[in-house]
């Protein structure tokens, strides 16, 4: 078993992987919504619901996709977090026995959702333009494989772009196989140098990929407002599912995330964190270059992933002893390697400062080696 170097009060600065900045967040604006939601609609928000979603957070969703994703033509189910959706469509496409190829570095808590189906998971390496889809095909014609498990906008945890044509070959691989494709797109906003390419779903006429997402890192994490937006083969089936495991999401939340949606506020909010947050990268690369290590900046997400030469796991837990939380490359392995190098460094949680501050004392850690 992996150990994580712990958090507690000790720690003063937290490369947390994927944790927004709850300071930034619009408390003020989020509470009128939440007021509204209960004062207009009194009781009818208070029952039951449909467990696909509530029919103007729905709405929102979908014309959110289409204009800003490409994404369009598919059954929302909306979901607690994306751990949810990843749940529901491992437990309604797998069976024990079956293999899911996955990214070989990749998001454990996923890993965990798809093994409780009783499937087994198969690593496919990633390199600098993404998913090796060459190797996933290799891959598949050695073992049946029921389903493909990527991230491929910000590869977790090396924070990679699956490139366009490594995407067509991948599109056209799940077709030709009839294979189902889990495209998990996290942290879709957040991306600094150009526009994001479009998800895998908006360019799947075959209609092959399940698409999750998640406004827990727009939000805050306790929201769990995450969504499926699926092929309208699967939508029943997913959405009966969903009430069997958890029978809806809460409908205040819904009502009122619909509404910040629909006055713009969603929007204006996320455009806010994606500035702060190209100025906190930025302010993390500069900290790096001071330690002269070999950068490779992200195009996007909310952290980067730094080859720091040396035992990473070595690292972190001098870093927590002095005070700085790190996550080391080991925790991301589907299978351990020799010596693992990497640490994924999340800058969106803490100001350009205590970026400044923790990089100069985990410099102290790497550079005594």
């Amino acid at each position: 078993a992996i150990v994580q170097p712990q958090m507690g009060s000790h720690i003063k600065y937290a490369f947390l992987s994927g944790m927004p900045d709850l300071r930034l967040f619009p408390h003020d604006e989020i509470r009128s919504h939440f007021s509204d939601a209960l004062k207009r609609s009194r009781t009818k928000l208070l029952g039951y619901s449909d467990p696909a979603g509530h029919l103007p957070l729905v709405k929102q969703i979908e014309e959110y996709l289409r204009r800003v994703r490409a994404v369009k033509d598919r059954g929302i189910v909306v979901t607690n977090g994306s751990q949810e959706a990843i749940f529901i469509a491992a437990q309604l496409l797998l069976k024990s026995g079956d293999h899911v190829a996955v990214e070989a570095s990749g998001y454990t808590p996923a890993w965990q959702a798809l093994r409780a189906s009783g499937a087994s998971l198969v690593g496919v390496p990633v390199d600098s333009q993404g998913l090796d889809v060459e190797a996933l095909e290799k891959l598949i014609k050695k073992k049946k494989i029921r389903l493909i498990y990527t991230t491929p906008l910000h590869q977790y945890p090396t924070t990679v772009t699956l490139s366009l044509a490594r995407r067509m070959q991948l599109l056209d691989v799940a077709t030709r196989h009839g294979i189902p494709v889990l495209e998990d797109d996290y942290d879709h906003e957040f991306h600094y140098k150009s526009q994001p390419l479009a998800p895998l779903a908006s360019q799947d006429p075959a209609g092959v990929v399940i698409y999750i997402s998640t406004f827990s890192k727009v939000m805050y994490p306790s929201a769990r407002v995450g969504f499926m937006a699926v092929p309208e083969r699967y939508h029943r089936q997913f959405s009966d599912f969903k009430r069997i495991i958890s029978r809806q999401n809460d409908v205040v939340t819904q009502d009122a995330v619909a509404r910040w949606m629909s006055d713009g506020g969603f929007e204006r909010h996320m455009r806010k964190m994606r500035r702060n947050y190209e100025v906190r990268l930025r302010a993390l690369v500069e900290s790096l270059q001071k330690l002269d290590l070999k950068i490779i900046e992200p195009s996007g997400g909310m952290a980067l992933w730094l080859d720091t030469e040396q035992n990473s796991g070595e690292i972190a837990i001098k870093a927590a002893s002095a005070g700085v939380h790190v996550m080391p490359e080991e925790y991301f392995l589907l299978k351990k390697k020799k010596v693992a190098t990497h640490l994924r460094l999340g800058f969106a949680n803490q100001t350009p400062q205590e970026i400044g501050r923790g990089i100069a004392i985990l410099g102290e850690n790497i550079l005594r080696g």
